[in-house]
């Protein structure tokens, strides 16, 4: 029984693993054969296709699949190169920003004024002064643009011309060229004041001429009757657009004039500057250009009121880009700059006329809204009269007034200094106004000790150096101190 058991149990296991094998060799049969492929109607293509594997890339798919692969790891491939490479981007790209908008708001404007082949040239030559220091080269670039000028027909004394011989004289003191950069000056200095004197000699001239030709007609006008009117033809739209085209040249000459003799002006400033310096020290000379720049404004000046035109501004007019001619307050400066020579020469007679006509420009200049210009021309016509009271008798040229009275005179002015100042507020009121008081009051200490009156001069001593520590004037703070050490030993 047992036999026929154990037979009967292999025989239904070999049936089930028989079974098996057989569904086994089914699935993979099913799953290896080849599907059916579907039968394609060619009267009806099929126009949308859902197979998953016929569908094309596009080409920004594939950039985007191609950016992904390539980006998988690069942080931790390259942590130092990946954030520099980007930061070297970043970089640049400010740098050009910075660089185009430094063209387009500083640069370029310089320029527009010049046609293109002279702008061409200047930057050459700006290359060659402000980057690169090389006189030669920037000198052949700058004489370069005054030909191509010359031969466009640009004016030989406009602002163009003489800016660009004036850079020239600024490129060679740059290089430590003085005396070239003085002989440049000189030279166009007396080449301009020529033009501008023959050219208002012509404008006389033509005046002149118009008056002659108005009062010469009523003798030709019997011939003139004769003439038959039929026989006379006149373009009068002709003669109009020649007479407003003669007219603007006029306005035109006279606004340059102006302009001309403006840069006159600074030239002579500017040579007197160069003759004072430590490389040249020729002070006669010096002062001879300081004068001589004075002297033009006021001669100028002189001329404008008696013609009646206006004396701080074109005398054709108001400019678009600015006065042609110059301000009060530039007038001023001239004045004031020789008065300062004189008081370094310790020529004080000298200075306080310059100091008191300047101040005068300046309040006609500010009216009700003084500035801290006035401020320091009010002390420094105290300065002048303080040194003028401390010079020895016999070093005086003349003495109208008694010391007394000149002390006291200085005193007011410089009492008048610090009222003007207190009245300045922020952003009018500035370093100069806060210096300005320091002085005064320190020069109002040294009027108190000539006065006799040593603890007014204590008081005011004090005060200088408490204003002087507050602003951080250290040289105003050294003064007052050493004032009160003297005052301390008395």
């Amino acid at each position: 029984m047992l036999r026929a058991a154990s037979r009967r149990t292999s025989a239904h296991a070999a049936t089930l693993l028989q079974a098996q094998r057989q569904s086994l060799a089914r699935s993979v049969y099913t799953n290896t054969r080849p599907t059916a492929q579907p039968r394609i109607n060619n009267a009806k293509p099929l126009t949308n296709p859902n197979i998953a594997g016929a569908r094309h890339l596009s080409t920004a798919e594939k950039i985007r699949r191609k950016y992904r692969e390539a980006s998988k790891g690069i942080w931790r491939k390259n942590p130092i190169l990946l954030p520099l490479a980007i930061a070297s981007i970043v970089g640049g790209a400010i740098s050009f920003a910075y660089i185009s908008y430094v063209e387009l708001t500083r640069v370029a404007p310089q320029y527009h004024k010049f046609p293109a082949p002279v702008a061409d040239a200047l930057r050459t030559a700006v290359y060659y002064t402000e980057i690169d220091l090389n006189p030669p080269k920037a000198l052949q670039a700058y004489k370069e643009a005054l030909r191509i000028a010359a031969e466009l027909g640009v004016h030989p004394f406009s602002d163009e011309v003489l800016g660009i011989k004036i850079q020239v004289a600024m490129m060679l003191e740059k290089a430590g060229l003085f005396k070239p950069a003085i002989d440049v000056l000189e030279r166009t200095k007396s080449e301009t004041l020529i033009w501008i004197e023959k050219g208002r000699a012509m404008e006389g001239v033509q005046g002149a001429g118009v008056g002659a030709v108005k009062d010469a007609a009523p003798k030709f006008a019997p011939t003139q009757a004769k003439i038959a009117p039929e026989n006379v033809q006149i373009n009068t739209d002709a003669m109009q657009e020649t007479e407003e085209d003669l007219k603007e040249r006029a306005e035109t000459e006279v606004r340059l004039r102006d302009k001309a003799l403006k840069k006159v002006i600074g030239i002579q400033m500017k040579l007197g500057e160069l003759y004072s310096s430590d490389h040249i020290q020729e002070d006669k000379k010096a002062e001879e250009a300081q004068v001589a720049a004075v002297e033009l404004c006021l001669k100028e000046m002189h001329r404008r009121q008696r013609l009646g035109l206006p004396v701080g501004s074109s005398s054709s007019g108001s400019e678009e880009n600015g006065e042609a001619w110059l301000n009060l307050t530039e007038i001023a400066t001239a004045l004031a700059d020789l008065a300062n020579t004189y008081i370094a020469k310790e020529r004080f007679e000298l200075a306080m006329p310059l100091y008191l006509r300047a101040l005068d420009l300046i309040r006609n200049a500010e009216g009700d809204t003084p500035s801290c210009k006035q401020v320091v021309l009010l002390n420094d016509v105290a300065t002048a009269m303080v040194g003028h009271a401390q010079l020895p008798v016999k070093s005086q040229p003349q003495q109208p007034v008694a010391v007394d009275q000149t002390v006291e005179a200085a005193r007011q002015w410089a009492q008048k200094a610090i009222d003007v100042a207190a009245h300045i507020q922020p952003p009018v009121r500035d370093e100069e106004c806060d210096i300005t008081c320091v002085v005064a009051t320190y020069n109002l200490g040294e009027l108190a000790e000539l006065q006799q009156k040593p603890q007014v001069a204590k008081q005011r001593y004090t005060e200088a150096k408490s204003l002087a520590d507050g602003i951080g004037y250290e040289e105003g703070s050294l003064m007052a101190k050493e004032a009160l050490k003297r005052l301390g030993k008395k």
